[in-house]
Protein backbone atom coordinates (compact mmCIF):
# COMPACT_ATOMS: atom_id res chain seq x y z
CA UNK A 1 0.00 0.00 0.00
CA UNK A 2 1.19 3.14 -0.90
CA UNK A 3 1.91 6.70 1.04
CA UNK A 4 -1.49 8.51 -1.33
CA UNK A 5 -3.18 5.13 -0.93
CA UNK A 6 -3.30 5.75 3.07
CA UNK A 7 -3.92 9.50 2.45
CA UNK A 8 -6.99 8.65 0.40
CA UNK A 9 -9.09 5.79 2.71
CA UNK A 10 -9.79 9.00 5.14
CA UNK A 11 -10.78 11.78 2.41
CA UNK A 12 -13.34 8.82 0.40
CA UNK A 13 -14.72 7.97 4.66
CA UNK A 14 -15.31 11.65 5.31
CA UNK A 15 -16.51 12.39 1.88
CA UNK A 16 -19.09 9.29 2.66
CA UNK A 17 -19.98 10.39 6.05
CA UNK A 18 -20.20 13.99 4.60
CA UNK A 19 -22.24 12.78 2.00
CA UNK A 20 -24.97 10.84 4.63
CA UNK A 21 -24.79 13.93 7.03
CA UNK A 22 -26.29 16.27 4.01
CA UNK A 23 -28.53 13.25 2.27
CA UNK A 24 -29.80 13.59 6.78
CA UNK A 25 -29.98 17.42 6.98
CA UNK A 26 -32.15 17.47 3.11
CA UNK A 27 -34.41 14.68 4.36
CA UNK A 28 -35.43 16.44 7.09
CA UNK A 29 -36.26 19.35 5.23
CA UNK A 30 -38.04 18.02 2.59
CA UNK A 31 -39.68 15.56 4.79
CA UNK A 32 -42.95 16.84 5.54
CA UNK A 33 -43.80 18.98 1.78
CA UNK A 34 -42.99 14.89 0.66
CA UNK A 35 -45.02 13.36 2.95
CA UNK A 36 -48.18 16.07 2.44
CA UNK A 37 -47.29 15.15 -1.34
CA UNK A 38 -48.26 11.76 -0.86
CA UNK A 39 -50.94 12.18 1.15
CA UNK A 40 -53.06 14.80 -0.81
CA UNK A 41 -53.07 11.26 -2.92
CA UNK A 42 -54.01 7.99 -0.51
CA UNK A 43 -56.70 7.60 1.33
CA UNK A 44 -55.10 6.05 4.59
CA UNK A 45 -52.20 8.30 6.84
CA UNK A 46 -50.16 4.57 7.33
CA UNK A 47 -49.56 4.43 3.41
CA UNK A 48 -48.54 7.75 2.81
CA UNK A 49 -46.25 7.47 6.01
CA UNK A 50 -44.98 4.17 4.35
CA UNK A 51 -44.45 5.17 0.88
CA UNK A 52 -42.90 8.35 2.22
CA UNK A 53 -40.36 5.99 3.75
CA UNK A 54 -40.09 3.94 1.00
CA UNK A 55 -39.03 7.42 -0.52
CA UNK A 56 -36.33 8.33 1.34
CA UNK A 57 -35.15 4.78 1.78
CA UNK A 58 -34.67 4.48 -2.21
CA UNK A 59 -33.37 8.28 -1.76
CA UNK A 60 -30.36 7.63 0.79
CA UNK A 61 -29.58 3.90 -1.13
CA UNK A 62 -29.25 6.02 -4.47
CA UNK A 63 -28.03 9.02 -2.70
CA UNK A 64 -24.29 8.79 -4.06
CA UNK A 65 -25.23 9.16 -7.79
CA UNK A 66 -26.98 12.50 -6.82
CA UNK A 67 -25.35 15.17 -7.99
CA UNK A 68 -25.26 17.65 -5.35
CA UNK A 69 -24.87 20.50 -7.79
CA UNK A 70 -28.43 19.94 -8.92
CA UNK A 71 -31.90 21.24 -6.42
CA UNK A 72 -32.83 18.28 -4.00
CA UNK A 73 -36.69 18.85 -4.45
CA UNK A 74 -37.67 17.46 -7.91
CA UNK A 75 -34.67 14.97 -7.11
CA UNK A 76 -36.92 13.39 -4.22
CA UNK A 77 -40.25 14.27 -5.27
CA UNK A 78 -39.64 12.08 -8.57
CA UNK A 79 -38.47 9.25 -6.24
CA UNK A 80 -41.96 9.90 -4.22
CA UNK A 81 -44.37 9.85 -7.65
CA UNK A 82 -42.58 6.88 -8.94
CA UNK A 83 -43.11 4.84 -5.28
CA UNK A 84 -46.69 6.27 -5.55
CA UNK A 85 -47.22 4.83 -9.28
CA UNK A 86 -45.48 1.27 -7.96
CA UNK A 87 -48.09 1.81 -4.71
CA UNK A 88 -51.32 2.14 -7.35
CA UNK A 89 -50.22 -0.53 -9.30
CA UNK A 90 -49.83 -3.43 -6.77
CA UNK A 91 -52.78 -2.02 -4.12
CA UNK A 92 -55.92 -0.72 -5.65
CA UNK A 93 -58.09 0.06 -8.91
CA UNK A 94 -57.79 2.93 -10.32
CA UNK A 95 -60.81 4.12 -9.11
CA UNK A 96 -59.64 4.29 -5.31
CA UNK A 97 -56.62 5.52 -6.00
CA UNK A 98 -57.33 9.52 -4.74
CA UNK A 99 -59.51 9.87 -1.37
CA UNK A 100 -61.68 12.64 -1.32
CA UNK A 101 -60.87 14.21 2.14
CA UNK A 102 -57.28 13.61 3.39
CA UNK A 103 -56.20 15.85 5.98
CA UNK A 104 -52.91 17.22 6.70
CA UNK A 105 -51.07 15.71 9.75
CA UNK A 106 -50.27 18.55 11.81
CA UNK A 107 -53.66 19.79 11.72
CA UNK A 108 -55.46 21.36 13.99
CA UNK A 109 -58.70 23.19 14.75
CA UNK A 110 -57.75 26.28 13.55
CA UNK A 111 -56.90 24.49 10.03
CA UNK A 112 -59.56 22.35 10.46
CA UNK A 113 -61.98 25.85 9.68
CA UNK A 114 -59.85 26.98 6.74
CA UNK A 115 -59.93 23.33 5.40
CA UNK A 116 -63.89 24.51 4.67
CA UNK A 117 -62.72 27.50 2.66
CA UNK A 118 -63.30 27.31 -0.95
CA UNK A 119 -59.58 26.83 -1.92
CA UNK A 120 -59.86 24.04 -0.10
CA UNK A 121 -63.10 23.11 -1.18
CA UNK A 122 -61.41 23.97 -5.25
CA UNK A 123 -58.65 21.18 -3.66
CA UNK A 124 -60.95 18.85 -2.98
CA UNK A 125 -62.46 18.86 -6.86
CA UNK A 126 -58.86 18.67 -8.58
CA UNK A 127 -58.61 15.62 -6.21
CA UNK A 128 -61.46 14.01 -8.53
CA UNK A 129 -59.28 14.24 -11.62
CA UNK A 130 -57.26 12.09 -13.43
CA UNK A 131 -54.47 10.64 -11.24
CA UNK A 132 -51.79 12.61 -13.61
CA UNK A 133 -53.50 15.86 -13.81
CA UNK A 134 -54.00 16.20 -9.96
CA UNK A 135 -50.46 15.42 -9.26
CA UNK A 136 -49.43 18.33 -12.06
CA UNK A 137 -51.36 20.59 -10.38
CA UNK A 138 -50.62 19.84 -6.69
CA UNK A 139 -46.67 19.74 -7.82
CA UNK A 140 -47.14 23.66 -10.00
CA UNK A 141 -49.05 24.64 -7.77
CA UNK A 142 -49.01 23.28 -4.46
CA UNK A 143 -45.53 22.81 -4.34
CA UNK A 144 -44.45 25.40 -6.21
CA UNK A 145 -42.38 23.76 -8.50
CA UNK A 146 -41.62 25.57 -11.73
CA UNK A 147 -43.09 23.57 -14.86
CA UNK A 148 -39.45 22.20 -15.71
CA UNK A 149 -39.08 20.93 -12.42
CA UNK A 150 -42.69 19.44 -12.59
CA UNK A 151 -41.84 18.28 -16.08
CA UNK A 152 -38.42 16.49 -14.60
CA UNK A 153 -40.36 15.14 -11.59
CA UNK A 154 -43.14 13.72 -14.08
CA UNK A 155 -41.05 12.08 -16.61
CA UNK A 156 -42.24 14.13 -19.12
CA UNK A 157 -41.57 17.06 -21.57
CA UNK A 158 -41.85 20.93 -20.37
CA UNK A 159 -45.07 21.15 -23.22
CA UNK A 160 -46.37 18.05 -22.32
CA UNK A 161 -46.51 19.15 -18.15
CA UNK A 162 -48.44 22.49 -20.01
CA UNK A 163 -50.63 20.91 -21.55
CA UNK A 164 -51.78 18.60 -18.60
CA UNK A 165 -52.12 21.92 -16.45
CA UNK A 166 -54.07 23.49 -19.27
CA UNK A 167 -56.12 20.47 -19.29
CA UNK A 168 -56.71 20.05 -15.82
CA UNK A 169 -57.53 23.71 -14.88
CA UNK A 170 -60.43 23.08 -18.11
CA UNK A 171 -61.36 20.21 -16.53
CA UNK A 172 -61.17 21.80 -13.24
CA UNK A 173 -63.21 24.76 -14.25
CA UNK A 174 -66.43 22.38 -15.56
CA UNK A 175 -66.14 20.78 -12.53
CA UNK A 176 -66.21 24.28 -10.44
CA UNK A 177 -69.72 24.76 -12.44
CA UNK A 178 -71.11 22.10 -11.73
CA UNK A 179 -70.73 22.74 -8.47
CA UNK A 180 -72.11 26.16 -7.33
CA UNK A 181 -71.25 25.81 -3.54
CA UNK A 182 -67.74 25.72 -4.62
CA UNK A 183 -66.19 29.72 -3.97
CA UNK A 184 -62.46 31.14 -4.21
CA UNK A 185 -59.86 30.02 -6.51
CA UNK A 186 -56.40 28.16 -6.67
CA UNK A 187 -53.58 29.51 -4.13
CA UNK A 188 -51.67 30.98 -7.34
Amino acid sequence: MTLSMVQAIPETVVGAESRRQRFSALAKEHYQPVYCFIARQVSDRADAADITQQVFVKGFRSFERFDLDRAFAPWIFTIARRCMVDFFRSSRPQSEQIHESIIDPGSNPREETIKKDGANQLWELASRLKPQQHQVLLLHYKENFTMQETARIMGITKTHAKVLVFRARTALKKRIQNSPNVAGGMDR
